[in-house]
C-alpha cells in the first residue's frame, strides 16, 4: 500500500463519521509514553516494565457547557464589567435542547507490572469518580425572559423538560494487557464499584398554558426523582434533614460491577486500529434511598382535572396581597396546598454506567511521529453523545511526549487540545487540555478539560515507537 493511500485510509475513518457531536476526549489518550493511555485503550503496550502512581497520578476535570455562557447573562459597560442581568438575552441565546456535563476523576493509586518481557502487563487501580449530566430545554428561560404573555393558547404552552443524573463512586480495578501475536494485543479491566451518592430523575416536566382571552393560567406537572444519599441525611416528618457526621460505611454501601475491553491490531508496520468499550456495568443503590414525587392535588378553588388553574385575583384580593403581609403569607400557604411533595424512603434501584464505545485508526509517519483519527460515543441518561477527534502525537529522545488534538462536538467546533509530558529519571510528569482556548475563558467555553499527574516508572524499558519489538533496559 502506498504511503498516501495509507494516510487517506486513516483520514477517511474520521470523515466518514463527521456527523458526530460530542463527549469527553483527552490528548493523554494518544500520548504513547503516558501510562494513562490505557484508560482509553486497555490493549496498549506500555513502554515500561513497571509503573506506580500515588494520589496525583491522574487528576482529570471536564465541563461541557454549550448553553449557559457568562457573556449571555449580563449587559456590560464600556470597560467590559457587567452592569445588569439581562433575562431576555439569556432566553434569546439559549438553544432548544441543551446539555450540561461534568466529570471528575481522581486516581489515588495505580500499579502496573509486566509479568513477562514480551507477553503482558498486570495492573491495579483505585479511583474516585464524580459524574453528572443534565439535559434541559429552553422553556424555563423563556418563562423568565419573556413571561407567559408571549406564549398564549392551548397550542403554544411554555414547556419545561429536564433530565438529571449525577453519581459519585469509588472504582477498584484489576486489568491485564496481553500480546496474542506480534500484530494483535488485547486488554481488559474488571472493576468493583462502590457508589457514594446518586440523583436520578424519572420525570421532571411542567407545561404552563395561558388562555388567549382571560389569560387564566393552567399548570400541569410531573416530577419523580430517586436518590441515594450519604447517611448524614435522613427523612423526618416528610422533610430531608441532616444528622450526625459522614460514616465510613458510606464508602462501601452501594456495590456495582464494570468492565473495560479493547483490542489493538497492526494492519501493517505503520497502520493500526483500536476498538474498545469502557464502563460496561452498573451500580446497585440500596443504602439510604429516597424518592421524591410531586403532584397537584385537589385543595379547592384552583384545582381542575389534575391541574392547577389560576383565574387571577379580584381587585380587593390583589390590594391585600400587595399591602398586607399576613394576607400574603396566608395566600402563599394556600397555594402550597395544591402542590403535594412526597419525600419518602424507598427500595433498591440500579443505574447503568456511562458506557463508552471507541474506534481509532493511526498511521506512524516514522518511529517518533503518529497521526490518529478516532470516533467515540458515550451513553448518558440524556442520550447518546458521540465525538470525532484528529490527533498528532510525537515521542522524542525517550524523554518528551507531545500531542495536539482537534475534537468535533455538538455546538462546539473549536476544541484544539494540547498535551505535554517529560520523563525525568523515574518521574513522568504531564499536563493536557482538550480545549486550549477554553482554558483562557472557561466561563464562556462550550467545553473545558484539564488533566495532569506525576507517575513513577520503575525498571523501565524503552522501544522505538514505530516498531513492535521492545528493547529492555535492565
Amino acid at each position: 500500500m502506498k504511503k498516501w493511500n495509507r494516510i487517506m485510509l486513516v483520514g477517511g475513518l474520521a470523515l466518514a463519521s463527521a456527523f458526530a457531536n460530542a463527549q469527553e476526549v483527552s490528548p493523554v489518550d494518544f500520548m504513547r509514553m503516558n501510562p494513562y493511555q490505557m484508560n482509553s485503550n486497555p490493549a496498549a503496550e506500555l513502554p515500561y516494565k513497571s509503573v506506580m502512581s500515588l494520589l496525583v497520578g491522574n487528576v482529570n476535570v471536564s465541563l461541557q457547557n454549550p448553553s449557559l455562557h457568562y457573556d449571555n447573562f449580563f449587559d456590560f459597560g464600556a470597560q467590559g464589567k457587567p452592569t445588569a442581568w439581562n433575562l431576555r438575552k439569556i432566553a434569546s441565546n439559549i438553544k432548544d435542547d441543551n446539555f450540561l456535563g461534568f466529570h471528575l476523576n481522581e486516581n489515588f493509586f495505580t500499579l502496573c507490572r509486566r509479568l513477562d518481557q514480551s507477553k503482558g502487563m498486570l495492573s491495579f487501580g483505585w479511583d474516585l469518580k464524580v459524574q453528572g449530566d443534565m439535559r434541559f430545554d429552553k422553556g424555563l428561560f423563556n418563562l423568565i425572559g419573556y413571561g407567559n404573555s408571549a406564549f398564549v393558547g392551548d397550542d403554544n404552552p411554555i414547556r419545561i423538560n429536564m433530565n438529571l443524573n449525577m453519581k459519585a463512586y469509588q472504582q477498584f480495578s484489576v486489568g491485564y494487557q496481553f500480546n496474542l501475536t506480534r500484530d494483535l494485543s488485547i486488554g481488559g479491566r474488571a472493576k468493583l464499584l462502590f457508589g457514594m451518592a446518586n440523583v436520578n430523575t424519572k420525570s421532571l416536566e411542567a407545561s404552563l398554558f395561558t388562555h388567549p382571552e382571560s389569560y387564566a393560567l393552567r399548570l400541569e406537572e410531573s416530577v419523580a426523582m430517586m436518590a441515594s444519599l450519604p447517611s448524614v441525611f435522613t427523612i423526618a416528618d416528610g422533610k430531608l434533614k441532616t444528622q450526625g457526621s459522614f460514616s465510613i460505611g458510606d464508602l462501601f454501601s452501594n456495590p456495582g460491577l464494570g468492565i473495560d475491553l479493547a483490542a489493538e491490531y497492526h494492519i501493517t508496520d505503520e497502520i493500526g486500529v483500536v476498538a474498545a468499550v469502557h464502563d460496561l456495568g452498573f451500580i446497585s443503590w440500596g443504602a439510604n434511598n429516597v424518592s421524591l414525587e410531586s403532584d397537584i392535588v385537589d385543595a379547592g378553588t384552583y384545582f381542575d382535572n389534575d391541574a392547577f388553574l389560576f383565574n387571577g385575583l379580584d381587585l380587593k384580593a390583589l390590594q391585600m396581597v400587595t399591602t398586607d403581609d399576613d394576607y400574603l403569607s396566608h395566600f402563599v400557604d394556600t397555594l402550597k396546598q395544591y402542590f403535594q411533595v412526597d419525600l419518602s424512603k424507598t427500595g433498591r434501584y440500579a443505574t447503568m454506567l456511562n458506557t463508552n464505545l471507541l474506534l481509532r485508526g493511526y498511521y506512524d509517519l516514522d518511529e517518533q511521529n503518529r497521526v490518529s483519527a478516532q470516533v467515540q460515543g458515550t451513553f448518558l441518561n440524556s442520550g447518546f453523545r458521540p465525538a470525532v477527534t484528529l490527533a498528532y502525537s510525537g515521542s522524542f529522545n525517550e524523554m518528551f511526549d507531545v500531542c495536539a488534538t482537534y475534537t468535533l462536538m455538538k455546538d462546539s467546533y473549536a476544541n484544539f487540545g494540547l498535551g505535554l509530558a517529560g520523563n525525568f529519571g523515574t518521574f513522568h510528569i504531564y499536563a493536557a487540555t482538550s480545549n486550549l482556548f477554553g482554558a483562557f475563558k472557561p466561563l464562556n467555553s462550550n467545553f473545558f478539560n484539564v488533566q495532569f499527574g506525576i507517575v513513577f516508572n520503575l525498571r523501565e524499558y524503552r522501544f522505538n515507537v514505530g516498531t513492535k519489538t521492545p528493547k529492555f533496559i535492565q
